[in-house]
């Protein structure tokens, strides 16, 4: 009694503060389709055969309905809604719609209902009370309590109770969020006592797992997926985009922030240390999951443990990533169109120094103090003239940025320009748009879908504008051509173009347009003529790469093609059996082309050089790859029951193979600049490559499921594989898995706290997945031609040779995966509060790498061996709630959910007996970043002097600097002596002897979150994403430019604005950066490129991800035009970021990006707004 009266008082303090919830009413029932055939029978007869048929309740009082009434009705596949209106149209019944319920009532009820709602004076008003419980008796509040076919209603209070006035015969609904509702009808003044019973849908959620579906509250495994609802209207590219923070541990990181770019995946963290992947399936097939259309997408589920995705056996060992597309549905034609037009913008500040006065200034101050001579050639004269325009934001004719001088012996070109060099090539604000077409319908033996999707995102260049296009096109048909046998076909095709300027690599272009772009320079020269040398600069304008740029004459285009079909059957040789069996076909293409063209180019008035070596070589470069992948899968499924015994066993084979080829072509010397083709090509230098590769995978897989009662359940599944990869006698391998789950909420003696705790569950796994992600010949010698030699045999061409790869272990085999997974499923009130907690140990053991050092006679690399093994430990949890109450009569719905991980992972085995920190070694967690030890800046020149400790280790510049400049002074950095011989040094460079270096941080990325927030009330929805992780270390890398500026290279491009704020100066003590010197951060022997801690950023971030705003036109409105809805809806990616890196100009992901010491030169990643509109006929 104590326990109840405890759990009734939290649920009222919990539920108050949510305030009162209601239930919305569901169009389920409508939208069923039937077909009955039914002649002069009872309407009671007819009324229970149509409800059994369309999976609905109906609910009715004889003294309202005649039952016994003869009727007759005949429909095939007709909507439910359409055949009560024939069945009801010439009877005096009415009828409502409930949650999956039907009421049946008199029309003239009603219609007495109706007015009794406008007139509480009426003489057949009755007061009408009660109390509303659950199962357990405790009462429930903020059940709505409304009078059918009318707007009155009241909500029950904090006791359960409610009161109100009905007009006799009518008809009260009772109804709460997860709940089956309750009708009373009224026929005298009086009190009522309710017990609702409880629903639990959530839990009869049907989860995607390896070749089936699971019910969510059977599952045992480690699995998560998300549903379409939340991926739809997201203003992204591809699915990969969407998927970043939407599940816990599973991780997407991209490289590049370039228009199309995809993700790549991680699940749980470090698998291995040679790397791999998830295995991605979409429908059953192997693919790309950045090749489908996210509108496509009906769900994602995630198979994390080896229990989960043991039946994927070789290929699983990274986990498994399951995408299932929509399909057609049985009714009517349905046509959806959605488009949508945005626009993009950096995440970062791109506000640089663009005086030309200052940015000379800034690089002549960090060059002198290193070489005794500043970068340029300005003079007094000459700075004096720049003072005067720098605040010219454009030309001014009065004070011309290009001026002729006699210099070098005759007249020069002089630049006093204020170039905004970011803006000149680039836009801040570019356009994106897209349109997706859905068709589908059908009946109730064939299904069909069709759809369609059209992306286009124009990147940042600005002279020639890169541009990413995508198109995608699906159709899917099933049709039960026998009643013991389906046919299905999933046919996909996918293409995509991305053109862009400048060098072959698109992300290269930013590393070199970094340097040697000084303010005071111009693109071009009064007669047009292009600028690349100057004699004012010791660095040519960029490298080359501004002159390249503004000829617009490179040009790469990069085109993928992708097909994919897929042709099922499925033999239903009885009700708990039946066989399925599919071909599936995939052809995949790439093309690229690049073109580079000789740049012309003017120092001198009147003289045009040429660029026609490195980036001004006229050049063809194409290249082809192709992958055909073939499969076959057969398997059969068999279920049943036996009282409270549910069992289901699955077994099958799986074969798949897959050839790769690829071929690049290139030749100088093309006679046109605009036309791309090799018949053009006259140049001697021509080469051709190509490769070719293929494996194949055959294996044998099963799982057996059993439960009894919905309470203890279990599952064992596993496969045995063989694969290519390796030699004979090593390829086969058997890999096993087991778990089992206990779901306490469901025990006898767990009942009185079920009002609170509505579902409990534990479950663990065990298991073993096999890797085959290695070379596809790793196991035998390769023979590699086309070598050339320096000399020739008295020919005149060079003497050609073949080479032999290193040495192989004769005994490779599989890399093993164990895996152990404890996890717990939580559901509170009716499972308005859900959490999921599980914990997991992996053990990744005969990782392939090279075995035991050799000695340098042997004369080649070590084989490689099955010899190191990694531990991987992590955590993940998911916290949801979601729940309703009224707002002006309205049902206002929200939902909080929160998904949070983390992983670690250390070495366990590996050949390292001194544990180099050059190598992995035994112990090592992965990541650990090795740092010194920083005591902040020397105060004045006399304590630099008098620093009693040798940091010529990592003062290389700053001891050869010129002049007065040699040697530490005030402001540069104070290293710490940590091991106390008064010298910083590395030591061994062992983890036992580090020198004065300690691990200061962690480059893997810790505590990955993501946080949905989500509303909806009277057609007004609104949805936020926030995703973020708690703790990622980064030290910028040497040619971090971005955040070291003219540190780093002291002819920088790219100045912030406010950079000099930061830097040290004698009025200026307390900066961030050190004493101003070019090069100390050029290489780890010097002042700010030796990693230390003072320096050391945390990439932690919070990004608003997402976010929606949507308004649903009302149904009323819609159906008056002839649509079935309509919805607009504003939605931003990546609008807001806050984080604790010390820089403006760099995202956290772009930092990210290859791990700790990368220098961030990638192309920049950006915020997307968007406007769109959803349509369905």
């Amino acid at each position: 009694m104590k326990l109840q009266i405890k759990t009734r008082n939290l649920q009222k303090k919990l539920l108050v503060v949510a305030l009162c919830a209601i239930s919305h009413i569901s169009m389920f029932a409508q939208n069923q389709k039937v077909t009955v055939n039914l002649q002069n029978v009872p309407l009671g007869t007819a009324m229970q055969a149509i409800g059994k048929q369309a999976n609905v309740r109906i609910s009715y009082s004889k003294e309202f309905v005649d039952t016994d009434k003869k009727v007759s009705i005949k429909s095939t596949n007709e909507k439910l809604d359409n055949v009560l209106k024939r069945l009801f149209k010439n009877l005096d019944v009415a009828y409502s719609y409930g949650d999956k319920s039907i009421l049946l009532y008199k029309k003239s009820v009603n219609k007495k209902n109706a007015d009794a709602s406008t007139d509480e004076k009426s003489d057949n008003l009755v007061d009408v009370s009660g109390t509303v419980v659950d199962s357990n008796n405790e009462p429930i509040i903020g059940a709505t309590v409304s009078l059918v076919g009318t707007n009155t209603g009241v909500v029950t209070d904090i006791d359960g109770n409610f009161q109100l006035k009905a007009p006799k015969g009518s008809h009260i609904r009772i109804s709460y969020i997860g709940c089956t509702e309750k009708y009373l009808t009224v026929k005298k003044e009086g009190h009522f006592d309710v017990v609702m019973k409880e629903t639990s849908t959530d839990l009869e959620e049907v989860v995607v797992v390896g070749y089936g579906t699971q019910k969510k509250l059977n599952v045992t495994g480690a699995v998560a997926q998300i549903s379409s609802k939340e991926i739809e209207n997201r203003p992204v590219a591809n699915m990969s985009q969407v998927l970043q923070g939407a599940i816990p541990n599973l991780n997407v990181t991209f490289s590049s922030g370039r228009p199309g770019e995809s993700g790549s995946f991680n699940i749980r963290g470090n698998t291995s240390i040679t790397g791999g992947s998830p295995l991605v399936l979409i429908d059953g097939i192997e693919g790309d999951i950045n090749r489908i259309n996210p509108r496509d997408v009906e769900s994602v589920s995630v198979l994390k443990d080896a229990s989960a995705a043991a039946v994927y056996g070789a290929r699983a060992a990274y986990g498994v990533i399951l995408v299932t597309t929509k399909t057609g549905q049985t009714g009517k034609v349905n046509v959806s169109y959605n488009g949508r037009y945005g626009f993009s913008k950096p995440t970062v500040s791109t506000d640089y120094e663009t005086r030309g006065y200052y940015s000379a200034l800034i690089n002549d101050t960090f060059m002198k103090v290193y070489s005794g001579q500043p970068l340029t050639t300005y003079t007094e004269e000459d700075y004096e003239q720049m003072w005067l325009r720098r605040n010219d934001k454009t030309e001014n004719p009065e004070r011309p940025w290009v001026v002729t001088d006699f210099r070098d012996g005759k007249e020069t070109y002089i630049y006093y320009g204020n170039t905004d060099w970011y803006h000149h090539f680039f836009n801040d604000i570019r356009p994106n748009w897209e349109h997706s077409v859905n068709i589908n319908g059908g009946t109730d033996k064939v299904k069909y879908l069709m759809s369609g999707n059209i992306y286009s995102q124009t990147g940042m260049f600005k002279i020639s504008p890169d541009n990413y296009k995508s198109m995608n096109f699906r159709v899917k048909l099933s049709a039960d051509i026998l009643p013991w046998l389906n046919v299905s076909n999933n046919t996909k095709y996918f293409y995509s173009k991305y053109f862009f300027p400048g060098r072959s690599s698109v992300d290269g272009t930013f590393t070199y347009m970094s340097l040697g772009g000084l303010a005071s320079f111009v693109p071009r020269n009064p007669d047009g003529s292009l600028v690349y040398q100057s004699s004012l600069s010791q660095q040519a304008l960029m490298g080359g790469e501004a002159a390249m740029l503004e000829n617009d004459g490179h040009r790469n285009t990069g085109k993928r093609f992708d097909f994919t079909t897929d042709l099922g059957l499925t033999f239903k040789i009885h009700e708990t059996f039946n066989i399925k069996a599919n071909y599936s076909y995939s052809h995949f293409n790439t093309q690229s082309v690049h073109r580079s063209v000789n740049i012309p180019w003017s120092q001198y008035p009147g003289e045009i050089e040429y660029m026609t070596t490195g980036r001004g070589l006229d050049k063809l470069t194409e290249q082809q790859v192709n992958h055909w992948y073939h499969a076959v899968n057969v398997f059969g499924t068999y279920n049943d029951n036996y009282n409270d015994h549910n069992w289901t066993v699955m077994g099958g084979l799986n074969y798949e193979t897959k050839y790769l080829k690829s071929l690049t072509m290139s030749r100088e010397g093309l006679l046109s600049d605009d036309l791309d083709d090799f018949n053009l090509a006259k140049g001697d230098v021509m080469n051709i490559t190509s490769s070719q590769n293929e494996y194949a995978l055959l294996g044998f897989f099963y799982r057996l499921n059993y439960d009894y009662a919905g309470k203890y359940l279990f599952e064992t599944s596993g496969r045995y594989d063989g694969s290519s990869r390796f030699g004979r006698g090593h390829r086969f391998g058997y890999f096993p898995s087991a778990s089992a789950g206990w779901r306490f909420s469901e025990e006898e003696f767990f009942s009185p706290l079920r009002k609170v705790v509505s579902n409990g569950k534990v479950r663990f796994s065990y298991g073993a997945l096999g890797n085959q992600q290695v070379g596809y010949y790793d196991y035998i010698q390769t023979i590699q031609t086309g070598g050339t030699m320096d000399y020739s045999f008295g020919d005149d061409i060079l003497a050609s040779y073949a080479s032999v790869s290193d040495p192989n272990a004769s005994n490779l085999t599989w890399e093993t995966v164990i895996s152990k997974n404890l996890g717990l499923d939580l559901g509170f009130f009716n499972q308005r509060l859900t959490a999921s907690f599980d914990w997991y140990v992996r053990d990744t053991k005969d990782m392939l790498v090279k075995g035991r050092s050799l000695p340098g006679v042997y004369g080649a690399k070590e084989p490689k061996e099955n010899a190191a093994d990694l531990r991987t430990t992590g955590w993940e949890l998911m916290v949801g709630w979601r729940d309703n109450f009224n707002v002006f009569d309205k049902p206002f719905n929200y939902s909080v959910s929160v998904g949070i991980s983390d992983y670690t992972s250390k070495i366990t085995k590996f050949d390292n007996p001194t544990k180099l920190l050059t190598d992995y070694y035994v112990g090592q967690q992965l990541g650990e970043i090795w740092g010194y030890h920083v005591d902040g800046l020397f105060k004045t020149d006399e304590e630099a002097r008098n620093y009693n400790v040798d940091q010529s280790a990592v003062n290389a510049i700053i001891n050869a600097c010129a002049g007065d400049e040699k040697g530490l002074r005030a402001g540069d950095l104070k290293y710490v002596d940590l091991d106390g011989n008064n010298k910083i040094s590395i030591g061994s460079n062992t983890a036992d002897d580090p020198g004065d270096r300690r691990v200061i941080g962690n480059e893997q990325p810790r505590y990955s979150y993501g946080i949905n927030l989500g509303a909806d009330w009277n057609g007004i929805d609104i949805s936020l994403f926030f995703q973020g992780i708690g703790r990622q270390d980064w030290y910028p890398g040497t040619e971090c430019t971005a955040f070291w500026g003219p540190y780093s290279r002291p002819y920088q491009t790219y100045i912030a604005k406010d950079f000099m704020d930061n830097v040290w100066s004698p009025e200026n003590p307390d900066a961030y950066y050190p004493r101003p010197r070019g090069y100390v951060a050029m290489k780890t022997n010097r002042e700010l490129g030796a990693v230390n801690d003072r320096y050391l950023q945390n990439l932690a971030y919070c990004r608003l991800k997402n976010l929606t705003i949507g308004y649903s036109f009302p149904e009323k409105w819609m159906k008056a035009i002839h649509i079935e809805g309509c919805r607009i809806y504003f939605s931003g990616e990546n609008l807001l970021t806050w984080s604790k890196l010390k820089n403006d100009y760099l995202d956290p992901e772009q930092c990210a990006v290859g791990g700790s010491g990368t220098n961030g030169r990638l192309y920049p990643w950006s915020s997307t707004y968007s406007f769109g509109i959803d349509v369905n006929f």
